[in-house]
């Protein structure tokens, strides 16, 4: 075989090496993809929901000790005791020694909030400013993956109230919710301007209170 020929053949087979080498390597592209990283999602949130857990929310595990009323409550975290203050909410009074009789609807907040809370295990979300200058926790409370905070504005029993910056998170989606609960006239929504801006109160003459749901 002359030289010419050898040259031919020796290119010859490295075509055919290079065919069969790039059909193995797609066939192993396709049996073995580069692998992925997953995220698993939350088990106490529902993206069905509006007022549930976010995944990435950075969220303290706590114990409900006592209710003291709609908005306020004293919990355990990691064994410390805490009085928290809901963030964003206010609800009619019915324990302040200022005010000579309970709110309407307050003592309907209140138990409303013993019954959800009272003895539960609870998540708390804090917002930029921890504390209040009373010294209470301010927080966004969940139970059951659900925003307490919401609940309340949803179920008529609490006004948005208290925005001050830099604690506004969630002050838009609670005005939205606050706005339904006005347009169904439930709860402190039922008694013509009762709530308002500047807190509750109650008019000379009133209609009867619907019952919140």
């Amino acid at each position: 075989m002359n030289k010419f020929s050898l040259v031919k053949s020796f290119f010859a087979i490295t075509l055919l090496l290079s065919a069969l080498t790039g059909c193995t390597l797609a066939e192993q592209s396709t049996l073995d993809p580069a692998p992925t990283i997953t995220t698993s999602p939350d088990p106490k949130s529902d993206s069905t929901a509006n007022n549930t857990v976010d995944a990435n929310k950075r969220l303290l595990d706590a114990k409900v000790t006592r209710v003291v009323d709609g908005d306020t409550m004293k919990l355990t975290i990691d064994g410390k005791k805490e009085t928290v203050r809901l963030l964003l909410v206010d609800t009619p009074e019915s324990v302040n020694p200022n005010i000579p009789e309970p709110q309407p609807f307050s003592i309907e907040a209140s138990n409303y909030a013993k019954k959800m809370l009272t003895d539960k295990d609870v998540q708390i979300e804090l917002d930029v400013s921890e504390r209040d200058k009373y010294g209470r926790l301010l927080c966004y409370l969940y139970i059951d993956g659900k925003m307490f905070n919401e609940l309340l504005l949803e179920q008529g029993y609490a006004r948005v109230a208290y925005v001050f910056a830099p604690n506004t998170k969630y002050v838009d989606q609670f005005r939205a919710i606050q706005d339904k609960a006005r347009e169904s006239g439930i709860g402190i929504w039922s008694i013509e301007n009762y709530a308002q801006d500047k807190g509750f109160h109650v008019p000379k003459s009133s209609a009867t209170p619907k019952p919140a749901r």
